[in-house]
């Protein structure tokens, strides 16, 4: 699974905050609301059963009735059901009338007066406050009790606690409502502050991508105080490898140039044992030590040649595909052009065609020089190595150099630096050059690949034309 990136992490975990918040203020409004609901509603319910109290003080005939007296309630649910809040109101009467309910017992048996609204008489508390009382179809009732000792009455007055927790409920959405409708405006700006905060990271990921091996610079864009001390270890750690990096070319090329003195010496000495008199056996030694010398010849010249690929400055310049394909064919030592057979038909199609290339010629002559030497070395004596040039696409031609080889080679590790096929061991090499033809095709942006097939080896380089190709 891959990983989250530090901007939707910070954009998830903002959300979850911001709603997390959310949820706390609206659990807390609807807890604060519910109990500034009770005190007033707790008030109102003393106050009825009071109020209740003064008009019975007032009219003690009430309480000589033999039938307990039925007081009406207007049934509103059903007339104001999915009405806007402010039609709810009407002239004759409110939704939430059914919701409360006033009774007035005598010695806690007789019923005297009740509300039409109660399925069945709640019995009072045997004193006065607040209680609480069960109906069998489970609505809760909030009660309060008020004992009238002189008369012999207990006045209840009731509520259903579900209005309580609506009018609560109501009034917490009420207040959260503005801020839910907020929260995908709010996402979006906060992934525009987030993408905002963090663009000096996204151009320090630019700069760092943008760096090239060749050319470490340092970073000197101002960045914020967060970001100041990974810069400055960045550009340390540059620092530290552009001077590893000139440490390991001048000693390469130090060391390539001190051993071509001593190397030259020991070829000449060989070459001078070789005019003169001498056994079988110092005559092999002497070869040996000749074809020693030339291959310690032929690694230094491409240590030198690979230390010099690692930071160039390529010169550039449009020239004919054909005049350079030929001029690296006659770098190619005598003795491996006559090796074999150089079939180079199609080098006459490409002069006639006109193929320019933009190129280093220096470098890509390198290249394909050891590719031509590659082939010739590894083909048996008098078979045919093959050119060919065909067409690609967007304005590329396809470079194929092919030839026999007998002995089978690992695809995987062809191509490795020093890597040499176990029977190949007695051919003058080092291992390199297909190294360096990758290298140079990396710095000319070309594509390069190699492999080994049914005893036929095939190199092939995808070249770039030029848009001013006559």
């Amino acid at each position: 699974m891959k990983p989250l990136s530090i901007q939707s992490r910070l954009v998830l975990l903002l959300n979850l905050l911001v709603i997390a918040v959310l949820s706390l203020t609206g659990y807390i409004s609807y807890q604060q609301s519910l109990h500034e609901i009770d005190e007033v509603f707790d008030a109102q319910l003393a106050q009825s059963a009071r109020l209740t109290a003064g008009v019975l003080k007032a009219n003690p005939t009430l309480l000589q009735q033999e039938t307990p007296v039925l007081i009406p309630v207007a049934h509103l649910d059903e007339l104001v059901k999915g009405q806007a809040e402010l039609s709810e109101r009407f002239l004759t009467g409110y939704k939430y009338e059914s919701n409360i309910a006033i009774q007035i017992w005598r010695d806690e048996q007789q019923l005297i007066l009740h509300t039409a609204n109660l399925q069945q008489p709640m019995r009072p508390v045997r004193k006065t406050g607040f209680s609480e009382y069960h109906t069998e179809n489970g609505d809760l009732w909030i009660n309060f009790t008020l004992r009238l000792d002189e008369l012999g009455v207990q006045i209840v007055s009731s509520q259903r606690e579900a209005v309580r927790e609506e009018l609560s409920y109501s009034i917490a959405l009420t207040q959260i409502r503005p801020v839910l409708f907020l929260i995908l405006p709010l996402s979006l700006l906060t992934l525009y502050l987030v993408r905002r905060g963090l663009k000096p990271l996204k151009q320090l990921q630019q700069q760092l991508t943008h760096t090239k091996p060749e050319q470490l610079k340092p970073i000197v864009s101002p960045m914020p105080a967060e970001l100041t001390q990974v810069v400055t270890a960045i550009n340390q750690l540059l620092e530290a490898i552009e001077q590893h990096m000139q440490r390991e070319k001048r000693f390469i090329a130090d060391a390539s140039h001190e051993l071509r003195t001593p190397l030259s010496i020991i070829s000449l000495h060989a070459q001078n044992l070789a005019q003169t008199a001498l056994n079988a056996e110092q005559d092999a030694a002497v070869t040996a030590i000749k074809q020693g010398s030339e291959r310690m010849s032929h690694l230094t010249n491409q240590l030198l040649a690979l230390a010099r690929l690692e930071h160039p400055k390529l010169a550039l310049r449009s020239q004919p595909l054909a005049d350079l394909l030929e001029a690296s064919l006659h770098q190619v030592a005598p003795a491996l052009l006559q090796k074999v057979i150089w079939q180079l038909a199609d080098l006459d199609a490409c002069r006639a065609a006109g193929y320019q290339v933009q190129a280093d010629t220096t470098l890509l002559q390198v290249a394909l020089r050891n590719l031509f030497e590659n082939a010739a070395k590894y083909a048996p004596a008098d078979t045919e190595v093959v050119l060919r040039l065909e067409p690609g696409l967007n304005n590329k031609i396809v470079l194929t150099i092919q030839n026999q080889c007998l002995v089978a080679v690992d695809n995987d590790v062809l191509g490795q630096r020093f890597y040499r096929a176990p029977v190949h061991q007695d051919l003058t090499g080092s291992g390199l050059g297909l190294s360096i033809v990758k290298r140079i095709t990396e710095l000319h942006h070309l594509g390069f690949n190699c492999a080994f097939s049914g005893h036929t080896f095939r190199a092939q380089i995808i070249i770039t034309l030029a848009n001013n190709q006559s």
